[in-house]
């Protein structure tokens, strides 16, 4: 276990491990008897080791537990949380499901893996507390509370905007947002772009690669290539800022560059933010990195191994009580025609044969077709006709009509097929 040099230096053949100490009393201090003797004399010494825990290397920030904090540090937000350093923030009305949400994709986007690089993670962290970095969240929308929300309403207003890095809101859909936002995607959307707005503030204080002002820094660069490509175009989002406040006009649309880059880069863009044109035209990571190489090489030199992508399994999972959960209905006619690529007869749906479907959880739809042709689903190609089973969970059917009830159990890669004859259907794709 230990050595002792010539010069009486004593050592441990292996790095003692503090957790589990292998000392006589299992109490991390080694007690030892050291006798010396020149064959006629001898002298006996004892003394201890005491190994202490070494804490150089472990991580610094927390993880929020799980427990929100409910009292008035944050006025007028009654309700908190701590993730990695980053303050989530709710206002009375916001409720507690939607909060931990929020938390839990935050401890999951600033969690440490094998890819990160401890310096510039911790530096970020570390910039959390000391600019203060706190989230928002509220209800709707910031026009539906009444009375207004500002200091003579809710005091403590100022305060926390004056004395806090805070950038936007995060809001929670309600029954009275607008109906384009009563949908998971939209929801996970407000909740990714608003923590990345943060989140982003604060690399633009750490690292002077992310300087929103800067006409030189990475990000602008990036940017500007993106916009000079026709990939990005915010030109027709903040009315006449550019003109009555140049310097928050650049920061406003570096800002919003980075939530893109980094959605894109997380390959979230095209599941969260679909109609996103003319704003951003960039879907998926592979798109990025031949159209926009800047913006490729500083996502993988400054996101990578700082920030984590939350996961889109992780995010479809997630449930919002506040979406009201009215189930919506379509009507698709399909019909029959001559295959164009091969022979037999095909399915035609909008005027396109074998159409790839792409159907949304919540919503019940109804295909009227051909008796002769009786219309199926199945989690394999082609169906019955190779092998595959008929998937009826939610399904009805009748003669000349079939109905499929989408929910969060429907798989997310379905067939469409005919039961009689093969080779007539397509693919379909469930999201949210």
């Amino acid at each position: 276990m230990l050595s002792i040099s010539n010069q009486g230096v004593v050592t441990f053949n292996t790095a003692p491990d503090f957790e589990n100490p292998s000392d006589a009393d299992t109490n991390n201090i080694y007690k030892i008897t050291v006798t010396v003797s020149d064959g006629y004399l001898s002298a006996n010494a004892n003394f201890e080791i005491t190994v202490t825990n070494d804490t150089s290397d472990d991580e610094t920030y927390s993880a929020w537990d799980g427990n929100l904090v409910k009292d008035d540090t944050y006025n007028p937000y009654d309700k908190h949380l701590n993730a990695y350093g980053l303050v989530v923030a709710g206002l009375p009305d916001v409720t507690d499901s939607f909060m931990t949400n929020i938390g839990n994709i935050a401890n999951l986007m600033l969690a440490k893996n094998d890819a990160t690089n401890d310096t510039d993670r911790n530096s970020l962290l570390s910039n959390f507390e000391q600019y203060k970095a706190l989230q928002r969240v509220g209800s709707t929308s910031f026009d539906s509370y009444n009375p207004t929300l500002n200091e003579e309403n809710y005091p403590g207003w100022d305060n926390i905007n004056d004395n806090n890095a805070v950038v936007d809101f995060i809001w929670e859909v309600t029954s009275n947002s607008s109906t384009d936002e009563q949908n998971n995607s939209s929801q996970l959307n407000g909740i990714i772009e608003h923590l990345l707005h943060t989140i982003t503030l604060i690399y633009d204080l750490t690292f002077n690669s992310w300087s929103y002002e800067n006409d030189t820094s990475e990000l602008v660069l990036a940017m500007n290539e993106a916009i000079n490509g026709g990939y990005y175009d915010p030109s027709g989002n903040y009315g006449d800022l550019a003109e009555s406040d140049p310097t928050a006009y650049k920061r406003i649309i570096a800002q919003e560059f980075a939530y893109w880059m980094i959605l894109t880069g997380w390959d979230l863009k095209s599941s969260y933010a679909q109609d996103s044109s003319p704003e951003w035209t960039i879907e998926n990571p592979s798109q990025m990195e031949s159209n926009t190489p800047l913006a490729h090489q500083l996502f993988n030199g400054t996101i990578n191994g700082v920030l984590v992508n939350p996961g889109k399994d992780y995010l479809d999972s997630l449930t919002f009580e506040s979406i009201p959960t009215t189930q919506l209905s379509e009507t698709i006619t399909v019909s029959v025609e001559p295959n164009d690529n091969g022979s037999g007869n095909v399915y035609v749906i909008d005027g396109v044969q074998k159409k790839s479907l792409e159907l949304k959880v919540g919503t019940t739809y109804t295909f009227n077709h051909s008796s002769s042709h009786p219309f199926r689903f199945s989690q394999t190609s082609n169906g019955t006709h190779d092998g595959g089973n008929e998937y009826m969970n939610g399904v009805t059917k009748s003669s000349g009509v079939t109905t499929i009830e989408v929910t969060s159990n429907t798989p997310t890669n379905l067939y469409y097929y005919c039961s009689l004859h093969s080779g007539m259907g397509g693919s379909i794709t469930i999201t949210n």
